[in-house]
């Protein structure tokens, strides 16, 4: 392990109070980023997904759709607050057309309302934003979602989460370019953060998005190039050989934490 890595290892534990995404146990291992998202409601309540609650599960998986878009990860963040405050969280509400069309068409005021009743301690450093294609994904994600459940069961009987990657990559309209990829890995990582299922791998876990990829670019980490199913699989082996159970946080946080690494 060279000595960048480590160092970088070593600044994210010294920040992990400050970075509103380095959720660290006790033992300084990750807790998964749904655990507590540094947000407040206006009524006391924390932010975060209990992901044994069907409802909050479900907004697991709008997460990662919405993250497969381009923008910053602050995004899908507030989109999914602003489901769980207003309680627009069931598969079934959005099997419904007209309620997606309705929700949809106040996009840009609900973005612009979202600090009225979520309270941060710093704001977003770009304007927020809620993309219209989300919603329609959100009704595919709805119509899909027992089939998911299903799959899921499935992959945890068998002992066989890879199958779980493939079967989430059929289902066309999930992601940015059709069918969503690099985020199936966030899925499996917050499930095995929260000892959802406990056949989940951690090598499955591990999310090799841009900023990642810039970073281990950085670090002299060679990446398999992902482009497939069976890139995803092999990009996360990579990560997690180098970081285990903070999976792809260290990489994720190397810009917002290495400021001072001008020594190397």
């Amino acid at each position: 392990m060279n000595e960048r890595i480590e160092y970088l290892k070593k600044k994210l534990i010294e920040k992990k109070e400050i970075l509103p995404y380095i959720n660290l146990n006790e033992k300084n291992e990750y807790a998964g980023w749904v655990s507590d998202f540094h947000i407040f409601f206006i009524n006391g309540e924390n932010m975060k997904l209990d992901l044994s609650d069907k409802s909050d599960l479900f907004l697991l998986f709008v997460l990662a759709s919405a993250w497969s878009r381009s923008g910053a990860w602050e995004n899908a963040a507030f989109f999914v607050a602003y489901l769980k405050y207003h309680g627009y969280a069931e598969p079934e509400q959005w099997r419904n057309t007209v309620f997606v069309e309705e929700l949809c068409a106040k996009r840009y005021e609900e973005a612009d309302r979202i600090y009225e009743y979520c309270i941060v301690k710093k704001k977003t450093r770009k304007k927020l934003a809620f993309r219209s294609d989300i919603y329609d994904s959100i009704h595919i994600l709805a119509c899909n979602w027992d089939a998911i459940g299903e799959q899921l069961e499935k992959s945890n009987d068998n002992n066989d989460f890879e199958s779980f990657i493939y079967f989430m990559r059929t289902i066309e309209g999930l992601g940015c370019k059709k069918r969503m990829l690099i985020k199936i890995t966030l899925i499996l990582r917050e499930l095995r953060c929260q000892k959802i299922y406990q056949n989940i791998p951690g090598y499955l876990c591990c999310v090799p998005d841009r900023r990642v990829v810039q970073a281990c670019k950085k670090l002299n980490i060679k990446l398999p190039v992902v482009q497939d199913t069976k890139g995803l699989i092999s990009a996360s082996k990579r990560l997690y050989e180098y970081f285990g159970e903070l999976y792809d946080i260290p990489p994720f946080a190397y810009d917002d934490v290495m400021e001072d690494m001008t020594w190397i």
